[in-house]
């Protein structure tokens, strides 16, 4: 991710529309009065990290229970 050497705010990268809607210059006009934007490697503590690894995966059970329920409700109706 990059960072808006004029405002600061995270951008997959700094693109002309942004400089435009935002500081109402061009993008090489942004460039020459704030210099190039820094790269930022984004950090996520191991809590994130975990969690979005627990959160994420579908378990067994999760798609067992779904598949009885379907089963379960098409008995029902015929």
């Amino acid at each position: 991710m990059f960072q808006c050497p004029a405002c600061g705010e995270l951008l997959e990268a700094l693109t002309h529309v942004h400089c435009r809607s935002r500081h109402q210059l061009s993008k090489d006009e942004l460039v020459a009065r704030y210099g190039q934007p820094k790269y930022v490697a984004p950090q996520m503590s191991r809590e994130i990290q975990r969690w979005i690894r627990e959160s994420q995966i579908i378990t067994r059970l999760d798609f067992e229970m779904a598949q009885a329920s379907v089963r379960n409700q098409f008995r029902r109706r015929y």
